[in-house]
């Protein structure tokens, strides 16, 4: 059998890429590699500022439950006795800032004493937390985290509170309008 020129150098060429088709393959790869940390990247910080987000809201919307119920006109840890018992009877903005409410202790009288047998609850601000505190129970609970700030400015019906939340790189202020007694 003869061998034609052409089939022989096939046979006899060594096996791999040049040069050059690797320098080629390189320099796409790390294209590829450029795009797709950019894409990721993006999408990562977008996924962070929503957890962020989210803290926050859930933190207003413990505030807001916390106040609300405060708000309604009876002391929520009153559970037995006559119906005026427990009522809001006095709402008083304090410097520091702090926020006291005043519920109607037995025997009910309808005034605002700040002291036994009328409950005294107060929100304060300590180490970013809204604690709310009564005072007669002896009882604390953190109403809400991650409050950076607290305002408070007495209306004629009632009190604003302003409430500023921070969660990483999130900065939300929320106002408050509640009404008095």
């Amino acid at each position: 059998m003869i061998r034609s020129p052409i089939a022989t150098t096939r046979l006899h060429r060594p096996a791999g890429f040049t040069l050059v088709e690797v320098m080629i393959v390189g320099a796409l790869m790390s294209f590829l590699v450029m795009l797709i940390s950019g894409t990721w990247t993006g999408v990562g910080r977008s996924v962070v500022d929503a957890i962020a987000r989210c803290r926050v809201s859930q933190e207003v919307n413990l505030a807001t439950e916390t106040l609300s119920r405060d708000f309604s006109g009876g002391l929520a840890e009153q559970a037995t006795g006559p119906r005026k018992l427990g009522s809001m009877v006095g709402c008083l903005a304090v410097p520091g800032p702090e926020l006291w409410l005043c519920y109607d202790g037995d025997p009910v009288n309808g005034v605002a004493d700040w002291a036994a047998p009328d409950s005294v609850v107060t929100y304060t601000l300590q180490d970013n937390r809204l604690l709310r505190s009564n005072l007669q129970a002896g009882t604390a609970f953190v109403a809400a985290g991650n409050v950076e700030q607290m305002q408070l400015a007495e209306q004629p019906d009632g009190v604003t509170i302003d409430l500023t939340f921070k969660y990483r790189n999130v900065l939300q202020t929320y106002t408050f309008e509640a009404k008095g007694p």
